[in-house]
């Protein structure tokens, strides 16, 4: 698995530069707007037009790949890219049709999903909405170019092209914050789509040959859409998840819904950088894994996987738990951004970010079904972690308000990864428990360490300005956990530093053989 290792390794650095610039970027929303009725319409019209397309981007997005691969491998690449153009053209005109629906009921979307919002409020949600619904043909076809980009190992470019996102919006906000409001979001975020769809198809180019065909009689179209309907589900209902959480918020006080979304960006830098790496680079292995029948492989590639989403996720997880407030306050508390705002934030946060180890395994073997082309096992467990999260939610919001929602959403990713385990189990057999918990443990355990010193790290507290203090902590302690899993022996951290090993003296070889010359 090197290069499937070397290929993580560049993704999660690409994604590592993506999500600092995405801190920059919040940092500069948190500053200039806070936590308003305007940032909470933005906030809404995104998640209703996230609702609205991600739906059928991830269901076509995942299918697409397995699909695209069977008949690479099984016929030729030329019926792949065919069948691939013929799902694109017909994708964009229903986006083209979704685009002029989303416009004309935007005012009903908002009473719906928003019904606590105040008319001013609502008034601006729907103005963001009727102006973003417009590019939804351009978002299909940047998901779409993703997607053959992943299945050619072309993952840094789908990582890039998002790079624009984060510095139009900052320099929209400088420029124009003061006098457009919050529309400078917008502004921002259509130079993004724009620029993002440009990258990905000059990409794409250079390993799809698209043609323009719209057939809905070659079996093609029935194909991808029964296998992605479940999909469609599941994605759905996760969507549904969000919104919940959004319209229960919507109901308390002024600036709740974007309270959420800082913490909830806060959670999504390590889930964004770690989780998005190993699935982004695994998805497509496994495909192909499927394709050419190698079940023993995709089965040891996918244990392989969930160790190291546990090995690289439990030290971020204690991290971020003890620094919690330290960490918001870094991130969002300048401007307008208030300590009160710091400290409910920092407490969603912390509540949060204990499920990214639920919610990112459950995610991968989510995958792990889609590439066998199994869409209907993980609808399962989505249908099951929706019902557990409604019900949580109803019960803890009325006790602890945010943070309850933000509890609720943690206790159903819990339920969401022990189903989507029982799942995986029935369905592949054992991968060898026993030793799996053995890893898992030492995983813990050195996590567990970590924490008596972040207790002598507190020497330095008050010594050192807040930003010098926690980098020296979180370096200083990364470093800790690391010595810990060398003297636990830790199969894939050996296994990793072993390879390291090798790759230094292969280095030194050539540069004796060099010199010899």
């Amino acid at each position: 698995m090197s290069d499937t290792t070397k290929s993580i390794s560049i993704v999660t650095v690409l994604l590592m530069i993506s999500r600092i610039f995405g801190f920059i970027r919040e940092m500069v929303i948190a500053a200039y707007y806070g936590a308003t009725h305007q940032t909470d319409a933005y906030n809404m019209a995104v998640i209703i037009m996230g609702l609205s397309t991600a739906v059928i981007s991830a269901g076509i997005a995942t299918v697409i790949i397995p699909m695209y691969n069977h008949r690479r491998i099984q016929k030729s690449k030329e019926n792949a890219d065919l069948f691939a153009s013929n799902i694109l053209c017909i994708t964009s005109v229903f986006y083209l049709c979704l685009s002029i629906a989303g416009i004309i009921f935007a005012p009903a979307l908002v009473k719906i999903f928003a019904p606590n919002f105040d008319e001013n409020t609502i008034a601006l949600t729907v103005d963001i909405i009727k102006m973003t619904f417009v590019f939804t043909v351009i978002i299909n076809i940047s998901n779409f170019m993703a997607s053959i980009a992943q299945i050619h190992n072309k993952f840094s470019i789908t990582i890039v092209a998002n790079f624009p996102f984060s510095v139009f919006t900052v320099v929209s906000v400088i420029c124009f914050a003061d006098k457009v409001g919050i529309y400078a979001l917008v502004i921002g975020y259509i130079m993004f789509l724009v620029t993002q769809v440009f990258l990905l198809a000059l990409s794409a180019r250079k390993v799809f040959k698209f043609r323009f065909k719209i057939n809905f009689k070659n079996g093609d179209l029935k194909e991808v859409l029964k296998l992605s309907l479940p999909i469609y589900l599941s994605v759905a209902i996760w969507e549904i998840n969000i919104i919940i959480d959004k319209v229960l918020a919507s109901g308390l006080s002024e600036g709740s819904i974007s309270l959420l979304t800082y913490a909830s960006r806060l959670r999504s830098l390590p889930d964004g950088i770690i989780t998005a790496s190993v699935i982004t680079v695994m998805f497509p292995l496994l495909s192909k894994y499927a394709a050419e029948r190698e079940f023993a492989k995709l089965k040891e590639a996918t244990t392989k996987a969930i160790s190291l989403l546990f090995m690289a996720l439990l030290p971020v997880i204690s991290i971020c738990v003890y620094y919690a407030e330290e960490i918001t306050k870094i991130v969002y508390e300048r401007g307008v951004f208030t300590p009160e705002q710091t400290a409910l934030t920092a407490n969603i946060f912390t509540i949060s970010v204990v499920s990214l180890i639920f919610s990112g395994v459950a995610g991968l073997l989510s995958n792990l079904f889609y590439s066998v082309q199994d869409t209907k096992t993980p609808q399962i467990a989505a249908v099951v972690t929706l019902v557990s999260n409604i019900a949580f939610n109803l019960i803890f919001v009325k006790y602890l308000q945010l943070t309850g929602l933000a509890l609720a959403t943690s206790i159903a990713s819990l339920v969401y990864f022990i189903v989507s385990f029982i799942q995986f189990g029935l369905k592949f057999g054992g991968f060898g428990i026993i030793l799996f918990l053995k890893n898992i443990y030492k995983y813990v355990l050195a996590a567990a360490g970590m924490v008596p010193l972040f207790f002598v790290c507190e020497i330095l507290r008050g010594k050192l300005p807040l930003l010098p203090f926690f980098t020296i902590v979180l370096a200083v302690s990364l470093c800790f956990y690391a010595f810990l899993l060398y003297l636990l022996k830790a199969e894939l951290f050996m296994e990793s530093w072993i390879q390291i090993k090798k790759l230094k003296t292969n280095k030194n070889n050539i540069q004796s053989v060099g010199r010899r010359g």
